[in-house]
């Protein structure tokens, strides 16, 4: 954020030559023959607080971190009321990680001149680095305000408010950049990082390209334009790239790691393995990489490995994010070894901890709201609904909606189905809800979902149909393409209207498996409803509600698919899922497990593996844990 530049003080003679020529030259960039005169000066005063700061600030130049840190000390030491030594010492902290340290600096500056714009805004970064965003964000603000047009906190701004999720406002923070600095990579690549994390894919990467083009050697910049390739699913560009970061720097362990994930996507699962494993050689506190290894599946961590893990869920220097994953790690593991206090315990945890990271994010989870939008879902949707509705969209097969509660086997259906040579598994898409978003925001906040579906006209269903089954022949030009976004369930009824020849497989599954299976996930995509046994019982019972009530009601075929019936006969029920979609069988469809392409899900360790079964029953190890889920549990479903 800051940048350390040489501040003076009148000395007092016989120093004053030396120690003006050693800032003649430091302002120069001459650091080496600067760092001369300020050795003379201590030599004379070893004591001299100018000669001590400015002579940490060349170390710092330099690299030499340890030092830089022990000469500011010794300045502030001798005079603790400079508040641009502790800015300095604070930014050094910020560089090096250490955000407790420079946390504890940059406010011991501001208690010396509350109203430095520089102290605020390295506070807000080292703020940031302990994962407190919204004190971060306050911070950052202070310092706009007490000295606006710098970019630097503009671009800082920006990142921060793309991790609270407020993409509008942080698109505008690094917008304003860009308009002070077009050329500013920084700016252009939090620019991209916003429009990245808000779905704007195609936006991204050509914010990230320009940004590499400014500056051609940013690794940052690489490593999140392949990250974009690797949501794009193309997977053989991000490995490309990723794979030139490690050539320029074979310790970057970011790169290391997000290799490691395309690989697994791609189903190269001891690939990914050995990056996340030479990731851990790197950094043995990368909780990233410890985290995709104990949740794998394919590994016991040994006992200093979940030590080290321990130490680190301790460490004041983690941010919550990472106490979050670090506690799913150690339930995994716990799993593993058959010790359901231990693993129910740190899942807690992670739980309760990820529910308050996500409030902060607006992400909460209403039961009472949830089963009234149920009610009115139901309300709107009804036969006579249907009939005064059935010459509405495009009346193609391709569209087949994968449905079910997260855990439900939906990731395994769609493997199955999409290594059949006339299916493409588009994975979670989410076009559906997309074409919802946009109907409300036509609506002008007067009408909302579901209602806003009866305004719904015939030319309208037709275009939103046309439009997607556009996107859908740039997916691929399959007889079939396979959408298992577990929301759908709610939108089924506008699917109809869209695609009134489209099929739906419903995926069921032992009620308290799903709970557990849900419980135990750290869900990239939200959520909040999994943090808690209660309200998975809730969501639960309402999506069986909504599903009972679509095949009342639904003019659309939906086949129901047990997930135990599934795995204990895979041809027989394999051959039943095929036949539903119109097709001839595939014998592929029983090698599901080596299929090419990417498995975007959290099931994607164990959809590689021939037939994975030992999830069946696993509730009963945590039988003694479950009553918070059984007492809200409809008495039909148990």
């Amino acid at each position: 954020m800051g940048q350390i530049a040489p501040r003076s003080y009148l000395p007092q003679e016989p120093v004053r030559e030396f120690l003006d020529k050693a800032m003649e030259h430091h302002e120069k960039g001459a650091i080496t023959k600067a760092e001369k005169y300020y050795k003379r000066v201590l030599r004379i005063d070893p004591n001299h607080i100018d000669a001590l700061h400015l002579s940490g600030v060349i170390a710092h130049q330099l690299g030499h971190t340890p030092r830089a840190i022990k000469l500011i000390q010794q300045a502030i030491a001798n005079d603790n009321n400079q508040a641009v030594f502790h800015n300095n010492l604070a930014i050094i902290y910020n560089k090096i990680g250490h955000w407790v340290e420079a946390t504890a600096s940059s406010r011991k500056a501001l208690e010396i001149s509350p109203n430095d714009a520089e102290a605020w805004g390295i506070l807000g970064e080292a703020l940031a680095g302990l994962g407190q965003i919204s004190d971060a964000v306050k911070a950052c603000e202070r310092s706009i305000t007490l000295k606006p047009g710098n970019v630097m906190i503009y671009c800082n701004l920006s990142s921060l408010l793309t991790a609270l999720d407020r993409f509008n406002e942080a698109e505008e923070w690094s917008r304003l950049a860009l308009k002070l600095q077009p050329n500013l990579a920084k700016a252009l690549h939090g620019l991209g990082v916003v429009q990245s994390a808000s779905g704007k894919l195609d936006e991204a990467e050509v914010s990230f390209k320009k940004a590499l083009k400014l500056d051609p050697r940013n690794s940052q910049t690489m490593i999140n334009l392949a990250s974009i390739y690797s949501a794009k699913l193309k997977y053989n560009e991000a490995i490309l790239l990723f794979e030139k970061v490690i050539k320029f720097n074979p310790k970057s362990t970011e790169s290391i790691f997000n290799l490691g994930v395309c690989y697994s996507e791609l189903g190269e699962m001891d690939q990914a393995l050995r990056c996340f494993e030479r990731t851990l050689e790197i950094d043995p506190n990368n909780v990233n990489a410890s985290y995709a290894i104990a949740t794998s599946g394919r590994k016991i961590m040994s006992s200093d490995e979940l030590q080290n893990l321990e130490q680190l869920l301790n460490s004041p220097s983690i941010s919550s994010d990472n106490k979050v994953k670090i506690n799913f790690a150690l339930a995994w593991q716990a799993d593993k070894r058959k010790l359901p206090m231990r693993a129910i315990t740190f899942c807690a945890a992670g739980n309760n901890l990820r529910k308050k990271l996500l409030s902060t994010k607006g992400y909460t989870f209403d039961p009472i709201a949830h089963q009234e939008l149920v009610e009115r879902v139901k309300n709107v949707y009804t036969e006579v609904f249907f009939k005064d509705r059935t010459n509405f969209g495009i009346g193609t097969e391709q569209p087949i909606f994968v449905v079910g509660m997260p855990r439900s086997g939906t990731t395994l259906v769609e493997k199955i189905a999409a290594s059949h040579r006339e299916i493409y598994g588009a994975g979670e898409r989410n076009a559906i809800p997309k074409i919802v978003q946009k109907l409300e925001r036509e609506a002008n906040k007067k009408c909302e979902f579901p209602e806003l579906i009866t305004n719904l006209s015939k030319i309208e269903s037709i275009e939103l149909a046309n439009s997607d089954l556009e996107m859908l022949k740039d997916l691929s030009g399959a007889r079939r393409v396979i959408d298992k976004m577990s929301l759908n369930y709610l939108y089924l009824g506008l699917v109809a209207l869209l695609y009134p020849r489209a099929k739906i497989i419903d995926c069921q599954r032992e009620p308290r498996d799903i709970a557990m299976s849900c419980y135990f996930q750290n869900f990239s995509n939200m959520q909040p409803w999994s943090c808690d046994l209660g309200h998975i019982g809730v969501y639960f019972n309402m999506y069986r509600r909504i599903m009972a009530h679509w095949e009342k009601v639904l003019p659309l075929p939906i086949l129901k698919l047990q997930y135990e019936d599934l795995v204990n006969n895979l041809e027989g029920k394999s051959r039943e899922i095929i036949d539903f979609t119109g097709l001839d069988w595939d014998e592929e469809c029983l090698n599901f497990f080596s299929s090419p392409g990417g498995v975007r899900t959290a099931s994607k360790w164990q959809v590689r593996e021939p037939i994975y079964t030992s999830s069946v029953g696993r509730w009963k190890l945590f039988k003694n844990y479950l009553a918070p889920f059984n007492a809200v549990l409809d008495a039909s479903y148990r």
